[in-house]
């Protein structure tokens, strides 16, 4: 019986405050808001009156001054997702270094041998003295360039 008499307690204190509640939806707004604020006042454990006041005086806060309330209230969230879109950001930066940029220039840390250079005169003078397709003579450069390729 004691849950029945908060109720009743809260029931009357809501059916008194949407008497001299403002009109119109902001004011309905804010009564709707005070009213899960007391609600989840109650569940946290607070008593029906404890839960009043704290509720009221938000309620007051969120009337007097909505622009700073909505501030104090989001600008933690936004900051939080701010702060989290900058790392993914320089995580994505730090993998794309990793993967393509280990040095800072093309190629990474591709070491040149002379037979490879040997090959590659071989192949312009090939394209330069027939019709030679350019495509496959340029792929195995590629290919040694490539993280992914194997050469």
């Amino acid at each position: 019986m004691a849950g029945e008499g908060v109720r009743h307690q809260i029931l009357s204190g809501a059916k008194q405050a949407l008497s001299k509640a403002p009109k119109g939806v902001w004011g309905k707004g804010m009564l709707g808001f005070t009213g899960f604020d007391i609600y989840q006042n109650v569940q946290m454990g607070d008593d029906v009156g404890t839960a009043m006041v704290k509720a009221g005086a938000q309620h007051i806060y969120w009337t007097m001054a909505p622009a700073l309330a909505a501030t104090t209230t989001f600008a933690p969230m936004i900051g939080e997702a701010a702060y989290g879109a900058g790392k993914f950001l320089h995580q994505k930066e730090q993998w794309w270094n990793k993967q393509f940029n280990q040095t800072g220039m093309v190629g990474g840390q591709y070491m040149d041998t002379q037979r490879a250079q040997t090959m590659r005169q071989a192949a312009v003078q090939a394209i330069q003295g027939s019709k030679l397709n350019a495509r496959s003579a340029l792929g195995g450069e590629a290919k040694i360039f490539s993280p992914y390729g194997r050469p």
